[in-house]
């Protein structure tokens, strides 16, 4: 992925995943962290996309926090503070983002095309299922 090619909403929202890892005492930063990044934007397309789906972006925070409650934390003398590494899922999330903005001609990756990158891993992660829940879906799986 282009770093460059990022706009700066999608450059907070990568910034602010990797702040909310640390919070969470997380080595790595993955796409829930990103996907509560996205939902924590001031006046953000995803609360806005979620509120227009019918889904409650109050709710899906809570749904993510939780979810990234229960992972495990590292804290300690064995911490590298202020260190966090992107999964390999993360990078794969952003390939992915990278090329909807191709397929949709978009010159930079921005918000939504991470969305969709989210969206497009179904109901197989964490951030699939709540987003599911929540009234979103990729485009050829339905909402429940």
């Amino acid at each position: 992925m282009d770093a460059n090619r990022l706009t700066e909403k999608s450059q907070e929202a990568l910034r602010d995943a990797q702040t909310k890892a640390l919070r969470f005492g997380h080595v790595e930063v993955d796409g829930e962290h990103l996907l509560m990044a996205l939902l924590d934007q001031s006046e953000g397309l995803v609360p806005r996309l979620l509120g227009a789906a019918g889904g409650d972006p109050e709710r899906t925070r809570a749904a993510v926090e939780a979810e990234l409650g229960r992972r495990p934390s590292v804290s300690g003398p064995g911490a590298e503070p202020g260190q966090v590494h992107v999964t390999q899922r993360l990078a794969r999330l952003l390939d992915a983002a990278e090329q909807e903005a191709g397929h949709l001609k978009d010159a930079y990756v921005s918000v939504e095309h991470l969305l969709l990158a989210l969206l497009a891993e179904g109901t197989g992660s964490a951030a699939g299922r709540i987003l599911h829940r929540q009234g979103l879906a990729a485009k050829g799986s339905s909402p429940p």
